[in-house]
């Protein structure tokens, strides 16, 4: 693996809430060098329930850098949210969703795909870049246009970059390779998310339905500078998995 090889730890939030200090050493001893936390609470300026100070403090005696955080904010509470990032010595603030995203309009995507724009050039003010990271549903057509291209053809690449999670593109059906080709440069950040054919639930790097192979090969071309794993909310024994995909990454691609 020549890439940077983290983890997003909403996906061991329980067991981070039981005992941190162990999770961030069993991630650092099987080999990941940062993380990415989310759930940020703008009133009480805490990430997954833990103050901004202490997390990142948590994380560096274990050698974690903390890269790029999940966060819900508007273009009115931007600024504090980059200041939250600043404090924690992140690189990336990402957006995972629009709240009325259900209302799976072109409309509302060309709003959301503005928001971004002013989100970005805040970010850029901090010193920060802003990424967006989709789920399945940026996939159903809306009168035969995607959303997902929707946001990356009205976003300025400048301002908005790209969180692919490879787990929920291919469970769409579609290929992450097709658009780092359509897209170059526009995917620094990876989620790599896997998922069973069968049960649809997120299981170990390796053991699902994700070609991670070929997609690796087009890294490049992605313009991939940082690669996460993740594992959906209901998963067994996440941070097991998540220990185990280590491995499979760094000797397979």
């Amino acid at each position: 693996m020549q890439v940077p090889l983290g983890v997003q730890v909403w996906s061991v939030r329980n067991q981070l809430h039981d005992n941190a200090e162990t999770v961030f050493s069993r991630l650092a001893a099987a080999g990941y060098t940062f993380i990415e936390p989310a759930g940020f609470n703008i009133t009480e300026k805490t990430m997954q329930g833990v103050l901004l100070s202490e997390l990142k403090q948590m994380a560096g005696n274990h050698g974690l850098e903390i890269i790029s955080g999940h966060f819900h904010f508007s273009v009115e509470t931007a600024h504090a949210v980059c200041e939250a990032a600043v404090q924690m010595g992140m690189k990336y603030i990402v957006r995972s969703f629009f709240q009325n995203e259900v209302l799976q309009n072109t409309d509302y995507y060309k709003q959301a795909a503005d928001t971004l724009n002013h989100m970005g050039e805040t970010a850029k003010m901090y010193g920060l870049q802003l990424a967006y990271h989709n789920h399945a549903h940026e996939f159903d057509a809306i009168n035969g246009i995607l959303p997902f291209d929707m946001l990356l053809e009205k976003t300025d690449p400048e301002l908005v970059s790209f969180q692919a999670d490879l787990g929920w593109m291919v469970y769409a059906g579609h290929s992450p390779q097709e658009y780092f080709k359509k897209h170059p440069g526009r995917f620094p950040l990876w989620h790599l998310r896997d998922i069973d054919a069968e049960t649809k639930k997120s299981t170990a790097i390796g053991g699902g339905m994700v070609p991670f192979k070929s997609i690796f090969a087009e890294k490049e071309k992605a313009g991939l500078k940082y690669a996460m794993v993740e594992m959906s909310s209901d998963t067994e024994d996440p941070l097991e998995k998540i220990i185990d995909s280590y491995a499979v990454l760094n000797n397979g691609f």
